[in-house]
């Protein structure tokens, strides 16, 4: 997704360990990763109940979709 500007709100989907999880973009870092990488945080629920937060670089990021009304 590298190629696509990465915006607030978008969706994106992504691994954790061994398991494709979707996510909502909530903060564009910039490029502070190593050599310059562009990182973003992104919430997603890692259980039914919960939401978490995870900074990843646009290279391990695939679009989604469009975002529902509840956000994720």
């Amino acid at each position: 997704m590298s190629k696509r500007k990465i915006k607030k709100g978008d969706r994106v989907r992504f691994t954790v360990g061994i398991r494709s999880v979707q996510g909502i973009v909530k903060e564009d870092r910039g490029p502070i990763g190593i050599k310059g990488r562009h990182l973003y945080l992104v919430e997603f629920h890692s259980r039914p109940a919960s939401s978490s937060l995870i900074e990843l670089p646009a290279d391990e990021l695939a679009a989604a979709g469009a975002a529902g009304p509840a956000g994720i």
